[in-house]
């Protein structure tokens, strides 16, 4: 039954051009469903040193952005290919928005439309954006099938549109409202995850990376430091540190790929398992590939990518405004989690850019830790896209 569920989410995804589509997510294992083997015993895993607890910023001047400020956008090019790419989406047919659509791109063209917007001022782009935004609010539904993973994936694209073109005035009183509500809306679609801040706190994989993300774009964006305070602490608890949040699903049928399945967390610390290196395994990600092995299942190390676009826009927002420099928490537990994708591929498993929603993780990767991962034209993927234009100068 689960091989045939795991299927079916990957047709869903048959409408997206790519070498390999990325899963959807459309199916998540009940607590042990995965079935992993009884784990053996790791190797003696050091502690990693906690998280600083981050402060509250200052505010932002008015004319900056939640992803950087005026003046370093306006030094971004308005040539070559990576702009011009970006301008294509910014003019293409969005389609309809759907916030029940787990896979649709109307939020990273809106995005496009923002970016080209704040770069230029062609007024075309800016109301292309916000009409956009407007008509994407109350197109989520109670009851759809994974719903808040369709949210998470798409809620972010939108606020940090609205912030590139500063929306104002009753659209953007409008939008404040519903983005104050819908963080917290119980929309059910799924047995455990039903709201995107609940979602945050519980989920250990790539719904609450998701989730994460789009919470802190919204909450920076509403000015609610204490939200984004909180969201931060369980951002550290992912990431490693069980002293600032330790409330997430537990391991339960994953528990083989855990360094420690009694002090678990959901990205590894440094440690090997039956003499595999499963440092920086994002735990109940990795694991839908199967029982610990090397490589990684297929469907583990796709998994993985989808939870490190989340996790590393989480960084970012979370960096750029002020709440520590959330990229060197737990040691690096970001860059840890991509190396283990880099370890795969050496290893003849899944790699970098074979699926195009994940081909701009490597130019953000690359730019925060000065790493050299092959890249592809960035395009866009969920939640975040054009960071060959955005980091890749």
């Amino acid at each position: 039954m689960a091989v045939v569920l795991v299927i079916a989410g990957a047709l869903m995804l048959a409408g997206f051009p790519g070498p390999t589509p990325e899963p959807s997510g459309a199916v998540v294992p009940s607590p042990g469903e995965t079935g992993s083997a009884e784990p053996t015993a790791a190797s003696e895993s050091p502690t990693l040193p906690a998280s600083p607890t981050p402060s509250p910023p200052p505010s932002r001047a008015p004319q900056d952005y939640l992803l950087m400020t005026r003046a370093q956008l306006l030094a971004l090019p308005t040539t070559g290919p990576a702009w011009e790419e970006l301008v294509g989406f910014a003019g293409a047919d969005f389609g309809p928005p759907n916030l029940r659509d787990q896979d649709a791109r109307h939020d990273v063209n809106t995005l496009a439309a923002a970016l080209v917007f704040a770069r230029t001022g062609d007024p075309l782009y800016g109301d292309r954006a916000r009409d956009a935004i407007m008509a994407a609010i109350g197109t989520e539904k109670e009851g759809a099938t994974n719903s808040i993973l369709a949210l998470g994936r798409q809620l972010g694209a939108y606020v940090l549109a609205a912030d590139f073109i500063k929306l104002s005035g009753a659209d953007d009183a409008r939008f404040r409202t519903w983005l104050g509500e819908i963080r917290t809306t119980n929309l059910g679609g799924h047995g455990r995850w039903t709201s995107l801040v609940g979602t945050h706190e519980d989920s250990a994989n790539n719904w609450g990376a998701f989730a994460g993300a789009s919470r802190i774009a919204a909450s920076l964006y509403l000015g609610d430091t204490a939200d984004v305070a909180q969201a931060a602490q369980v951002l550290r608890g992912f990431l490693g540190d069980r002293s600032a949040w330790d409330k997430f699903q537990p391991v339960e049928g994953s528990a083989s790929w855990a360094c420690d399945p009694d002090k678990y967390v959901p990205v590894n610390p440094p440690c090997t398992r039956g003499g595999i290196d499963i440092d920086g395994a994002i735990v109940r990600d990795i694991d839908r590939g199967g029982n610990l092995k090397w490589p990684p299942g297929r469907d583990g190390v796709a998994y993985t990518l989808e939870a490190l676009q989340g996790l590393s826009l989480q960084a970012e927002l979370l960096t750029v405004n002020g709440y520590g420099d959330a990229w060197h928490w737990s040691d690096d537990a970001i860059r840890r989690a991509a190396d283990l994708v880099t370890r795969s591929g050496e290893a003849g498993g899944r790699t970098w850019n074979r699926s195009e929603v994940s081909y701009y993780l490597p130019w953000l990767l690359n730019a925060r830790y000065g790493l050299d991962l092959p890249t592809r034209p960035a395009g866009q993927g969920r939640i975040f896209g054009y960071t060959d234009w955005l980091y890749g100068g």
